[in-house]
């Protein structure tokens, strides 16, 4: 019903174990993941753009991905996951942008026909900074 609340819980999907999926891609569905999976769903949906926060192991990655891996939704984007690090430089973002993107006119590039862009950064960090404030590669 429209116009109703629901609790989170409610909400829970139930979890089927798949004997062929890797560890680290498993998630099973809790109350907080059902909620940021909403959250992301409807703030895509609406053009927003999303930044999750939380402890390493909670599961933001592995909601992200399987978001843009389900077929309803990967049919409107062109999705790109881009992992940061000490290393990564601006060549390098480029370089994964620029292979995902068509070239639209001499100098613009852009989605493909019918396609929006997004991009997925994961692990956005800066390393810890040394005792004189430095925060080296």
């Amino acid at each position: 019903d429209a116009g109703t609340f629901m609790s989170w819980t409610e909400m829970i999907p139930e979890y089927v174990f798949d004997p062929k999926m890797p560890f680290f891609n498993i998630l099973v569905p809790t109350e907080d993941t059902t909620k940021f999976k909403h959250l992301l769903d409807q703030m895509v949906s609406e053009g927003t753009n999303v930044k999750f926060i939380g402890e390493t192991g909670v599961g933001k990655t592995v909601i992200v991905q399987n978001h843009f891996q389900d077929e309803k939704v990967a049919d409107g984007y062109e999705y790109i996951p881009v992992t940061f690090s000490a290393q990564t430089s601006s060549q390098n973002l480029q370089d994964v942008l620029e292979t995902k993107l068509v070239s639209k006119r001499k100098t613009l590039l852009g989605a493909p026909f019918g396609k929006k862009v997004l991009v997925f950064i994961d692990d956005v960090n800066m390393p810890t900074k040394e005792i004189y404030g430095a925060q080296p590669p």
